[in-house]
């Protein structure tokens, strides 16, 4: 009795278990991807609604409405993800949810307000507000505060007004 029981009992839950799955999984299938993927800058700006100036020569880029990224190699073993919104509001628009030990923001320059995710060897994800919007850089394997501090550089040229700008 106590086995037919058992059963009985792993049988519903097993039901159970595959109507949740079903379910659940029904309504993600419907779910467009936001994203536009392995394109060029022309029709990522289109699909962003703005500009990145951000150009390399070894990169792919994607977009959303209201974002684009660009993602290139770090050296030959790591590459990083940067992205850019149209917005000017603070948060973490890199996309990563991994939780870091350290969270804390740190000055480049002496001026510029950055907020990073780490542990005590490598930085993974930096966000910061810029004038035309704000940005987020995530490498997997981490990177160095050298490394985000060139990344900062490359942002601050491509945003830099050009020629005769104002």
């Amino acid at each position: 009795m106590k086995n037919n029981i058992k059963k009985i009992i792993i049988v519903i839950g097993l039901i159970v278990s595959c109507v949740c799955f079903t379910s659940c999984k029904s309504e993600m299938v419907g779910m467009a991807n936001p994203w536009i993927d392995n394109t060029d800058y022309k029709t990522a700006f289109k699909k962003a609604g703005f500009s990145f100036p951000l150009k390399l020569s070894n990169y792919s880029v994607r977009a959303m409405k209201g974002m684009i990224e660009i993602s290139y190699p770090l050296d030959e073993k790591r590459t990083v993800y940067v992205r850019k919104s149209d917005t000017n509001e603070t948060g973490d628009i890199s996309g990563v949810y991994t939780k870091y030990p350290i969270n804390k923001e740190i000055v480049l320059k002496g001026a510029v307000p950055m907020q990073i995710r780490a542990d005590k060897d490598k930085i993974y994800v930096m966000n910061m507000a810029a004038e035309s919007g704000y940005y987020s850089a995530y490498c997997p394997e981490g990177m160095s505060l050298k490394e985000i501090e060139g990344i900062y550089e490359i942002l601050a040229e491509a945003e830099a007004p050009k020629g005769d700008e104002f």
